[in-house]
């Protein structure tokens, strides 16, 4: 890949060398990326694949010529926050990024608009507003240098943004990890037309809390016959992922699967169906992105219904833990064709980052570290390399669903997974448990 950066704006050079080179020491390939001198007046990363062009305000004075291209990032304007949605949603100004919008009472914002999901999103952080003129310029000039690094780096936009603004926090020596450094992404914000969806009225509290050590080897299953085999050779936490809304016998699936849970006093989640999940009394539910648009979330607290919600990148993740969920799926780790993905593969570097981020993210009063499952493409090849990353469980399906000895499988798994010494340790007097019927009393 060749980034381009043009002479106007030459010096930006080094800036982008010691985000390669931070990198670089986290565990990234960056061999492949060569630095060059724009033809034009735009930063261009190109590869084989494809070319993504920036344009900036720090170049082109007169922001009117600023969206031709992949992504235009605007450091100077005079918008009132009032104008931004209308602003971004008119069509030539679709790719515009305003970075660093001040707000009112020490706040600011970094905006855009999502096409795919049709949407303004923000940011919101604490102001840098009061910081010397020359301050303010490197800031800019090292904010736009980590945007661009890390779309070189296979991030998507959204987390491109988020851990930019979250890097102006720490040391150019140093890859920020630390919650309280983050910015926000916004949930509402009426003047920027983020409004609450209607899912989200009435959630005033926690998801159940779970332990993270009592989780264990994590199967995902599309029938609960699965179940019916796994619960008895000792599985404690499972999920039942039926694709086809329409199947025949699908209530009666994930009835059995919730009596299940009980009888064996395991974790069962169910996948999407949230609503028989509330019908029939689910220990848990697990949920996409995609359905926190439609899922009745106040619903489910309300119900006392443990929420897990899947992840793929900085963004997602630190949207979601406002919602207090009990825990988060981080995944697609490796590629995986047991599910149509709109991310690419996480890899084992991401993995660790992520995990480092959700060790200092508050849980349950005074502890930190929500609990995670890493998912996609585990296996036995790679199983311990995962586990080392820090997460608290391993998700597995085709390791179970293909095994010709699944007893042994599960004995493999339980040996990788040892207690991680950074996972948190839970009263569990403040947490989401069952205990098994009598009629499972015999079960080891």
């Amino acid at each position: 890949m060749r980034l381009l950066i043009p002479s106007a704006i030459i010096e930006l050079t080094g800036e982008i060398q010691q985000c390669l080179f931070l990198a670089k020491q986290q565990g990234f390939a960056i061999d492949y990326i060569e630095l060059g001198v724009s033809p034009t007046r735009t930063l261009q990363l190109i590869s084989s694949a494809k070319t993504v062009v920036f344009e900036t305000d720090l170049i082109h004075n007169d922001s009117r010529h600023l969206g031709a291209h992949d992504f235009a990032l605007h450091y100077h304007h005079s918008l009132a926050l009032t104008e931004v949605s209308t602003y971004l949603r008119s069509e030539c100004n679709a790719k515009t990024l305003l970075i660093n919008l001040q707000g009112v009472q020490g706040e600011a914002f970094d905006v855009w608009r999502h096409p795919l999901a049709d949407e303004t999103r923000a940011l919101r952080f604490l102001s840098r507003q009061n910081h010397s003129q020359n301050e303010s310029v490197e800031s800019i000039y090292r904010h736009l240098a980590w945007v661009v690094t890390l779309s070189a780096l296979d991030f998507p936009i959204e987390d491109c943004l988020t851990l930019a603004r979250a890097m102006l926090n720490v040391s150019r020596e140093t890859w920020v990890s630390d919650f309280a450094l983050f910015p926000t992404p916004v949930l509402h914000l009426d003047e920027f037309d983020i409004l609450p969806s209607h899912n989200l009225k009435g959630l005033t509290k926690a998801f159940p809390r779970v332990i993270a050590q009592q989780l264990g080897l994590y199967p995902v299953v599309d029938d609960v016959s699965w179940i019916e085999k796994l619960l008895p050779l000792g599985i404690k936490t499972v999920q039942l992922r039926i694709k086809d809304p329409n199947q025949v016998d699908l209530e009666q699936q994930i009835v059995r699967a919730i009596q299940l849970g009980r009888d064996y006093g395991a974790q069962v989640y169910i996948n999407d169906y949230w609503q028989l999940a509330i019908l029939h009394q689910a220990y848990g539910v697990h949920l996409g992105q995609e359905d926190l648009q439609v899922a009745d979330l106040a619903a489910l607290t309300n119900a006392g219904i443990a929420l897990g919600l899947s992840t793929h990148g900085y963004y997602e993740l630190l949207r979601i833990v406002q919602l207090q969920p009990s825990y988060i799926a981080l995944g697609h780790i490796f590629p995986t064709t047991t599910k149509q993905m709109p991310s690419l593969p996480q890899g084992l570097v991401r993995l660790k980052l992520y995990q480092q981020l959700i060790d200092t993210i508050p849980y349950d009063e005074s502890i930190t570290g929500v609990p995670t499952v890493a998912i996609g493409g585990i296996d036995q090849s790679n199983a311990a390399t995962v586990w080392q990353c820090g997460v608290s469980s391993l998700a597995v399906v085709r390791a179970i669903t293909l095994a010709k000895d699944v007893k042994a499988v599960i004995e493999y798994f339980k040996q990788v997974m040892t207690p991680n010494t950074t996972q948190v340790h839970l009263d569990s007097a403040s947490t989401h448990t069952l205990e098994p019927t009598s009629e499972a009393n015999h079960v080891g």
